[in-house]
């Protein structure tokens, strides 16, 4: 099903806004759709939360957000985004000029993770970030508040 919607996504002319969310894809099918996102010049809102979506659908969306100048809001939130993908989405982040939001919340981001997203935080002005509850100790989560100018904001 992933391949399908990938192959559509490619040759998408008119889909701006899509919703994949609660399908269960998995790894497959999220880099499928992301090797679409690669091409696709259209879409600015995509939804693929509560996906099972892991490490490596993660790092595929980080490259392809990395060429990819049309997506405004991508929503991750509720996979099982770990480390890897957590630093590969940060990297990414620092040279893609259209994304203004993007929702990690309820993944397993851990720490490595927290301090690239922070380090981004600081230089990234007018981003949306959601990225509560994903395993941060609270070192890191004082490096994020610190990073966002909200030194007593409560994070989960």
């Amino acid at each position: 099903a992933g391949k399908a919607l990938g192959e559509g996504l490619k040759t998408n002319k008119k889909l701006q806004n899509l919703d994949l969310s609660l399908n269960q894809l998995g790894d497959q099918a999220g880099k499928a759709l992301a090797e679409a996102l690669k091409s696709n010049n259209k879409l600015w809102c995509f939804s693929l939360a509560h996906n099972q979506l892991g490490d490596e659908a993660g790092k595929a969306l980080a490259e392809a957000l990395k060429t990819n100048t049309t997506l405004v809001q991508l929503f991750l939130k509720s996979n099982t985004l770990g480390t890897e993908a957590g630093k590969a989405l940060a990297e990414a982040l620092l040279t893609n000029k259209s994304l203004r939001f993007l929702g990690l919340n309820q993944n397993h981001l851990g720490d490595e993770a927290g301090k690239a997203l922070a380090e981004v935080m600081k230089t990234k002005a007018g981003f949306t970030l959601f990225f509560n509850v994903n395993r941060f100790s609270d070192d890191v989560k004082d490096e994020i508040r610190q990073a966002l100018g909200m030194p007593s904001w409560r994070m989960r």
